[in-house]
Formats: C-alpha cells, structure tokens, sequence
C-alpha cells in the first residue's frame, strides 16, 4: 500500500544534555541511509531542552515506512543505554 506520512516524535528525558546527546546520535544514523531512501525518506532529528524531536516525512509503501520507524526506536534505544551508562 503507498502512502503519504508526516511523523512527529517526541521522547521526554528532563536532561538537556542526555537529549542533545541522544538527538546527535540518532542524526548522524539518519544521514547514513541509503541515497535511494532518501529520495522518498526525510527524516530530521533536533533537541530542544531535554526533548528529543524526530519528524519524518515519506512518500512510498507502508512496509518501508514501518521499517524506518522500527530502525529510529532501535537507534534511540541504543542511544538510551549509552547514555545510562555516561
């Protein structure tokens, strides 16, 4: 199924530094993404006090969609645990 999305997250961590942290982390997977995805795939992550904000854009099959989300919360999981362990 194609669709057209615009996706905000939100992830609230209280810690300026751990959300900046967690954001640069994060942005730097994004821009690793393939150059065919990117045509169909922006994504964009900032930090705003201790607020993580990713939002998403995309234009394609549902499928692809929810497998770039999949790998946003694994990046941001893992970016967690890092950031405990600081």
């Amino acid at each position: 199924m194609r669709i057209d999305a615009n996706v905000e997250i939100r992830w609230h961590y209280g810690d300026e530094l751990r959300a900046k942290a967690i954001a640069e982390a994060i942005e730097v997977d994004n821009e690793a993404m393939p150059g065919q995805l990117k045509k169909s795939l922006n994504v964009r992550t900032r930090w705003v006090d201790g607020d993580v904000i990713t939002k998403v854009k995309y234009s394609g099959e549902i499928e692809t969609l929810i497998k770039a989300l999949d790998d946003l919360v694994f990046s941001v999981k893992v970016a967690e645990e890092m950031t405990e362990k600081v």
